[in-house]
This record gives structure tokens, C-alpha cells and sequence, in this order.
């Protein structure tokens, strides 16, 4: 069966499965929107599996979709990285590593260690990808990505955790708030005041939604979101003050925010994975190594 089933029919399947439309999917493969749902429908016959559903116009992945995508995924990968080598080759350079990251490492530490290094060895080359923490997981356990950097995972049959640590939270608040003149922002001062938070399904919201939970009068969450650089944004905005990693409240003070320690016992927990049973290449453990150098000015600040 397998044998019979066309290489473009599967890359109609990977286009919606990671668009998530059919259109933005016909868009990707530069082919018209019948001509991918064709692709589908020929698919699905062959594998005798539905694949999509059509809800209110958008197509929705059964659950067979998503247990054949990671299979899919597996046999793509290998073709994937022969081309991109073939088009590194051809441009006179090689990517010499494959970075997957979650936000908050990606937009604020792994941009200053990917500098750093770029300094300390000029040969340093690299793929860098952002996603929430189970998508890296994914990308590091199908080998796509030579090394994660996430939130603590459980994946351990999956791949190897190489390093872990912890930063501090941190207050941020729009420019001027008087919390800013404080040595430290207590829990008492945050009672009642309008708050930015992250919502429940990540570590964050559930880690101070347990200390507001505490509080005679806790503040009011106004807005919630999934990314603490959303959270920064919105402060600055005026619409409330937030806690965030320590890595987003230096940026966010960068900014002209205002940033300072915080009374809450829960701390920023990170790790950083490669696939299970490989060896980190030499890039890979300068990386590691830079990452942990440059942590430790976060440790305290």
C-alpha cells in the first residue's frame, strides 16, 4: 500500500496538517485549492483512513491524521535534510546546527548566545526555529533539531535532557509606575491592581495563579496570554503590570519598561534536550556551554 501512495499526496497532507487550511496549504505548494483537496481525497482512498473533517468551512485533523503525521514526519525527515544540505553546498556554506527553542529563550537569551558564539568561533553556522515546548520535543525527537531548549519535559524515552537550571521572575510595569521606584515588589503591593497574566495551560499561569489563590485580595487579571512577550507588550501598553522570565523583563526593560525583583517563590524553569541517544556535536555543546555562561547573569539581576 505504502508503495502506492504518491510523494505529492503527502506533502498536501504535511501542508494542511502545518497550515492548518487547505488554502494556505494550496498557497505553500503554489497549486490551486482543488488541486490539494484532490491530493487529500486520493490519500485518504488509498490509506482507507479519513484524514479531515469540515467544520464551519475549515478543514479539522482527525485524531488518524495526527497519529500518521509523526510517521509521516519520520520519513521526511531524512529527504529534508539531504536538501537542505544540497542547497548549503551550492551557496558555499553548511548550517552546522539545528536549533528549536520556546519563546521565551528564543526571542530573549539564545539571540545573545547565538551572538556571543558567532564571535568566539566565525565558522559558527545555525538553523533556528521558535515553538511552544512540545513542538520542540517533537523536532528534537524526530531529529530535526540537533538540540531543544524548552520548559522541563517528561519526554524521556524520547530524547535526553542535557542541561537544566532556573531564572528568576521578574515585575514588569509601563514606564513610570510607581512600583518601579521599590527594592522589591511584595505580594501585598500587587493587591487589587489591574494584571497581565499567562492563561492556565502553561507553567507560568498555574505557578502564580497558586500564589494569588493565597491572597486576601489578589490582583485583577485583566488580560491572559500564552507568551511572555505578549504579556511585555501589553503592559507597556498601560493595561495592567505583569511577572514574567527574567529573560523577557530585561528586554521588556530594555524597552523603557520598568523591571524589578519580585516576592514569589516559584522561579523560571528551563531544560535543554537532544535526541535521545545521540552525542551532541561540537556546536552543539559550545552552544550548551554558551547558554549556561550566559544564564548566569540572569541569576541575579
Amino acid at each position: 500500500m505504502v508503495s502506492s501512495i504518491s510523494q505529492r499526496s503527502l506533502e498536501a497532507f504535511r501542508c494542511v496538517m502545518r497550515a492548518g487550511t487547505v488554502s494556505a496549504a494550496a498557497d505553500e505548494m503554489a497549486i490551486s485549492q482543488p488541486a490539494v483537496s484532490r491530493l487529500i481525497r486520493d490519500l485518504e482512498e488509498r490509506l482507507q483512513l479519513p484524514l479531515f473533517s469540515r467544520r464551519g468551512g475549515r478543514v479539522v485533523a482527525t485524531r488518524e491524521a495526527h497519529e500518521l503525521w509523526t510517521e509521516v514526519e519520520r520519513s521526511f525527515v531524512g529527504l529534508g535534510q539531504i536538501e537542505r544540505a544540497a542547497t548549503q553546498i551550492r551557496q558555499g556554506y553548511r548550517a552546522t546546527l539545528t536549533i528549536a527553542a520556546a519563546p521565551a529563550i528564543a526571542q530573549s537569551a539564545l539571540p545573545g548566545v547565538i551572538a556571543m558564539l558567532s564571535q568566539e568561533r566565525p565558522e559558527f553556522r545555525a538553523e533556528f526555529l521558535s515553538m511552544t515546548t512540545l513542538p520542540v520535543v517533537r523536532q528534537v525527537a524526530l531529529r530535526q533539531c540537533q538540540v531543544g531548549f524548552g520548559i522541563p519535559t517528561r519526554h524521556k524515552h524520547e530524547v535526553d535532557v542535557v542541561g537544566s537550571g532556573s531564572v528568576p521572575f521578574r515585575f514588569i510595569g509601563p514606564p513610570g509606575h510607581p512600583l518601579g521606584t521599590r527594592d522589591i515588589v511584595r505580594e501585598e503591593d500587587l493587591a487589587g491592581v489591574d494584571f497581565v497574566g499567562f492563561v492556565d495551560s502553561t507553567m507560568s499561569g498555574r505557578a502564580f495563579d497558586r500564589v494569588f489563590a493565597k491572597m486576601r485580595r489578589p490582583p485583577v487579571q485583566k488580560m491572559k496570554s500564552y507568551l511572555s512577550h505578549i504579556v511585555s507588550a501589553l503592559v507597556m501598553r498601560g493595561l495592567g503590570v505583569g511577572i514574567v522570565d527574567a529573560f523577557t523583563a530585561r528586554d521588556h526593560m530594555r524597552m523603557g519598561g520598568v523591571m524589578r525583583p519580585v516576592e514569589i517563590p516559584d522561579r523560571f524553569e528551563y531544560s535543554i534536550i537532544k535526541p535521545h541517544g545521540d552525542k551532541l556535536s561540537p556546536e552543539a555543546l559550545a552552544l550548551v556551554d554558551g547558554f549556561e555562561r550566559y544564564v548566569r547573569d540572569y541569576q541575579d539581576d
